[in-house]
Parts: C-alpha cells; structure tokens; sequence
C-alpha cells in the first residue's frame, strides 16, 4: 500500500492529465461565483466583465493596462448606453508580447492548480491540502513586506523558485529566468484582475440600483489604486530593527519565556506543536486557519531567520497570525527591546525545528512561565 502522500500526488497526476493545462488555462475567463450570489442585475455583470476585458484581456491576449492620465474623463454611461470606453495605456514594464508567454508558462505549469483565473480551484487543486492559492484577492501570505501590504517581485520569485514547504506548491527551478519574469508578470494580471472585480462587485452591490450605471471614473480610480498597492510594494521591505545577536542557550531560553508572555502559546501549544482543536478563526479565503506545528519544521514562509523575524515582526496576511512589532508602552518596552525578543523568539522556533520538539531546557522556562502569569511562584 503507497503512502497517503503518495496516493494523493498520483490523483493529483492524473487530474492534471485527465484535464490538460492548456485547456484549462485557454477557457474564457469566469466571473466570480459572488456575483451569482449575490443576484447582480445582468446589465451589472456585463458591465463588470467589459471592465475586466477592458483593462486585463483574456488569457490569450492578456494585458496590464492603467487609465491614461492625460486623456480627458469619460462621461459617465447611462443605463441604455453602450459601455463608456476609458482612454488606456499599457502599465510600464508589462509588455504585452510577455503576458502572452506569461500566459503560456502559467497554463502549462500553473493552471492545473491554480485554474485559469488564479482562483485556485484548477482540476488538482480539489485534490490538495492545504489548497492552491487563491490570487484574486490581492492577498498573499508570505512576504516581505508589512501585513496588508502586497509582496515584492524577490517574494514571487521565491516562491517560484524554491516552492512553499509543506504544501503541494513546487519548486520551478527549471523555469528560465525569461519565463519566470513572464509568469510573475500574469499573475499580477490575475491578481489585478481579481482585485478590481471585487471592488466593482462591491459597487454594484453597495451603490448602484437597477438601471445604474458604473462610473468610469470611480472605475479607473479602482485600477489605479490596485496598480498603485503593487509599485508601493517594492519600496516597503520590512528590515529587522535590530541586528540578529549571536544565538546562544540563554537567548533560546529568553524566546522560550516570551513564546510564552506573548501568547503564541495560545495557539501553538506550549509544546509548540500547534492544534486541530485551537479555535482560531478563519483565513481570508474562508478555511479553517490551524495553527502551525513547529516541531515539524515546515515553514511555508521559510526558515531563514529573517524569513522567521518577518512572520513574527509583521504577522502572516490573510491568516490570524497577528503582528507582533508592537512594544509593550506598559511596562516601557521600546522598539529596539521588542525586535530583540523576536530576535530571541526566532533562535527559539530554530531550536524547535531542529530539536523536532522545545528542547528540555526552554520546555521548562515555558513552563515556568506559565505558572508565574497564572499566579504561581517564581522559579
């Protein structure tokens, strides 16, 4: 009998070959199963898939394009008018002839997963867990950038090159580096895309009545903010406050005491191992968010100490995981006290994963640790 790992990547196999990826990835685009939901006016889904037409293509002839700030603004449509066009141009850097590569890497490699609109319901991705990525959010988990804020071009390459550990997601590291930049750039097109058809998803929803029309330039205001979130990105790199001191026994205990004092052992146990059982909450996606086991050492965002810093420092978007950057302003923590904890916090989690387990000595200051908040002597 195959492992359970094995039997489930064979059912991935033969989904992907039962299905094809070109087929999947060639299928016009769908709207969203919300706006069914939600019983839109059909003139309102028309309008939303012209608009998404209109600025991102079709998954042959894909395109990145932004409203031209030198035309003049639109007259707003009525009810009985052909759609009201918005002068575009191409976003700098996303050339046309490359989305449409873009588009064959992501059909060949990534659709079968992913699906063709990046909503991450591709003919694998039943078969997967925890699931392929939903991009049409604009949401992703693992970055180096602040919570909420988009990922850096180096955090999708990342991914792409090395895979996410502990998930289904591989790495591409055969991919050219031409077809990596191409792929990256059509992902940011679905993501874009996405984004922009929830934001007029929720204007129909929220402003608009039978026989309204959308305004062109709300709509445009709505692509530029979406390309405007991506180009912060690159300039937001979260850098570690202070520098990583020297991991030594002492500063493993000192992360063991603050796993404890700053509640990650809420969720993660104070074995570390994490729990099915921990009611966390769910993910932006609608999953049940469960709690890492460290012990096992897959960390999906990496586990280079700066990777463990940022997911410590920044939180993990998406998800529960809260952000820990805060200082505690109660008992006169600054900034540079709080990034040494999670400096602490990091050799800690290290120690875990290559313990398989807290070590005996930081088991024991977690311990100790608790029983003091609980009003138990010190040790």
């Amino acid at each position: 009998m195959f492992p359970a790992s094995l039997r489930r990547l064979s059912l991935v196999a033969v989904a992907i070959g039962a299905t094809g990826c070109s087929r999947v990835a060639d299928v016009a685009y769908t709207l969203r199963a919300d706006a069914e939901k939600l019983d839109l006016p059909a003139e309102h889904t028309e309008r939303i898939a012209d608009y998404l037409a209109m600025f991102h293509g079709t998954p042959t002839n894909p395109r990145m394009a932004l409203p031209d700030p030198n035309a003049e603004s639109p007259e707003a449509s009525t009810a009985d008018a052909t759609l009201v066009p918005i002068a575009r141009i191409d976003k700098p850097g996303y050339d046309r002839l490359t989305l449409q590569r873009g588009h064959e890497v992501y059909a060949s490699q990534c659709a079968g997963c992913h699906g063709a609109t990046g909503d991450g319901k591709g003919p694998a991705g039943a078969y997967l867990n925890p699931p392929p990525r939903d991009y049409r959010n604009g949401v992703f988990k693992f970055t180096s950038t602040p919570r909420g804020s988009k990922p850096r071009r180096d955090d999708l390459r990342r991914i792409l090159k090395y895979g996410a550990k502990g998930t289904s997601m591989p790495a591409f590291r055969f991919l050219s580096e031409e077809d990596t930049e191409a792929v990256i750039d059509y992902v940011q097109v679905l993501s874009a895309r996405g984004q922009l058809e929830i934001d007029l998803i929720r204007e129909a929803t929220d402003e608009l009545d039978e026989g309204d029309d959308f305004d062109p330039e709300t709509v445009a205001d709505y692509v530029q903010s979406i390309s405007d979130s991506w180009d912060r990105a690159e300039s937001e790199l979260v850098r570690p406050v202070t520098v990583n001191p020297p991991r030594t026994p002492e500063t493993v205990r000192q992360g063991a005491v603050a796993f404890a004092e700053l509640y990650c052992v809420k969720c993660h146990g104070p074995n570390a191992r994490g729990s099915k059982s921990a009611d966390v909450g769910q993910d932006i996606w609608g999953r049940t968010a469960y709690p890492a086991n460290l012990a096992m050492g897959m960390l999906h965002g990496g586990r280079r100490p700066d990777d463990i810093y940022r997911r410590i420092y920044s939180g993990i978007n998406g998800t529960p995981m809260p952000s820990s950057k805060d200082p505690n302003t109660a008992i006169g923590e600054t900034p540079e006290q709080r990034s040494e904890r999670i400096w602490h916090l990091v050799h800690f989690v290290t120690a875990v994963i290559e313990n398989n387990g807290v070590p005996d000595d930081a088991q024991h200051a977690i311990d100790d640790a608790l029983r003091v908040a609980a009003g138990g002597p010190s040790p």
